[in-house]
């Protein structure tokens, strides 16, 4: 599922719950499932700033015990998003795994994060 709409802080409550509300569908536990809501809180905040043409593209799939969560902007340069930093740390600390991609495109970089979190009985 993908969802596109405007980049403004005010739609992250919006998209953290979809992925929460994912994760319990699939039967995370608690813990889990907040994670997954901090860490797509987290990916939104940390693009949001540098997006150049005010869209944010947020795209979730799931299986059993796994959520995949890939939130992108367009930027002006590559160094507008940072893969280190207190925000880096703490999504890597939140996520099962994470991983951060730009891509040029006309006028800018697409700037890529994306994460997955599985459920404790898949991770071990």
């Amino acid at each position: 599922m993908t969802v596109r709409t405007r980049a403004d802080a005010e739609v992250i409550p919006t998209l953290r719950t979809i992925g929460a509300d994912l994760a319990m569908r699939l039967d995370f536990d608690l813990d889990a499932v907040d994670d997954l809501r901090m860490a797509v809180d987290e990916a939104c905040s940390m693009l949001l700033p540098s997006a150049v043409d005010g869209v944010l593209t947020c795209e979730y799939r799931w299986a059993k015990g796994r959520v995949q969560v890939a939130v992108e902007v367009v930027v002006s340069t590559p160094d507008r998003v940072a893969g280190d930093g207190l925000g880096w740390q703490l999504l890597t600390a939140l996520a099962t795994s994470v991983d951060r991609t730009l891509t040029p495109v006309d006028g800018g970089h697409r700037a890529r994060v994306e994460l997955v979190r599985e459920c404790a009985t898949v991770a071990r």
